[in-house]
């Protein structure tokens, strides 16, 4: 693999929209040694409504330059384009997203697949109005990275970006997401892991057990009610552990990223665990040192 720097992301619950909290994030991070932060547009209040404040804007901008770090955008969790009945809020939300991934230096646009449904023209649609937004974002030279989650398969993904052939249309392997979804749903991972391979542009490197949360499918509002102390007791769903914490065969499936180049973004939560924040950095080096190419 070809590493351009390591990365973690900032967390929408910690800094909950506050730009002093966000400081205090990207200190510590730049701290530790991180090269990049994931920014998600949730964790900062700059899109309203779908469209950027550019007073919030300019705020945020004037922090991110104040660090050395090097920056990727996650997007906000109301972003949708199965949502038809909002499709206009969601077109002009996405469109600010590229704007504000373009904004703030950034190249890499992380965005949820979701779950494919079995209504042809919701998924016409949606892949309708992404190669409308990926033109705008080739324009803007922002990549749009596709992620895996773990409501639905890997192949799913990479079938939507191969059929889709858009130079800005890329994506995201989520290896945590991607092993919940091959225990739940039945398929081999490391299958899954070399039919994305060509296809990614960005990973998220993460941990769990493998073990499915089932009220993630059947209400995802009642998923989000269970104690995350709970799942971790259980070691069910999608713990975001730090690397090397739960059973995901990480330096496995990353022999099968041998050429991968990009970014190294851990994502796990952080919050839980800032005493072994540098262990966990340092874990992260060896697993790019394993694997560098």
């Amino acid at each position: 693999m070809k590493i351009h720097g390591i990365g973690i992301n900032a967390h929408p619950a910690r800094t909950d929209g506050r730009f002093e909290e966000l400081v205090r994030e990207l200190t510590f991070f730049q701290t530790i040694g991180y090269d990049y932060v994931e920014i998600p547009v949730d964790a900062v209040d700059v899109i309203y409504r779908g469209r950027i404040h550019t007073g919030q804007l300019r705020t945020l901008k004037r922090i991110l330059e104040r660090f050395k770090l090097k920056y990727t955008v996650h997007a906000p969790n109301a972003l949708d384009l199965r949502d038809l009945e909002n499709i206009e809020i969601q077109r002009e939300l996405f469109r600010s997203c590229v704007d504000f991934t373009k904004e703030i230096g950034a190249q890499i646009f992380v965005y949820h697949y979701g779950k494919r449904t079995n209504d042809p023209n919701v998924e016409d649609k949606m892949k309708e109005t992404m190669v409308e937004i990926a033109d705008y974002a080739a324009r803007k030279e922002v990549l749009i990275c596709v992620e895996n989650i773990e409501i639905d398969t890997v192949d799913h993904v990479v079938e939507f970006v191969k059929e889709l052939k858009h130079p800005a249309v890329w994506m995201t392997l989520d290896l945590g997401h991607a092993y919940l979804s091959a225990n739940h749903f039945g398929f081999e991972f490391f299958e899954a892991v070399r039919k994305a391979a060509p296809y990614v542009r960005h990973i998220h490197v993460q941990d769990n057990f493998g073990i499915f949360e089932r009220k993630r499918l059947t209400g995802y509002d009642e998923y989000k009610l269970i104690p995350y102390r709970r799942l971790l007791s259980l070691g069910k769903g999608d713990l975001h552990l730090p690397p090397g914490w739960g059973e995901v065969p990480l330096d496995e499936a990353f022999e099968l990223l041998k050429n991968y180049e990009g970014v190294f973004m851990l994502e796990y939560h952080h919050q839980r665990y800032l005493s072994q924040a540098k262990e966990i950095y340092t874990a992260a080096k060896a697993y790019v040192e394993r694997h560098r190419d």
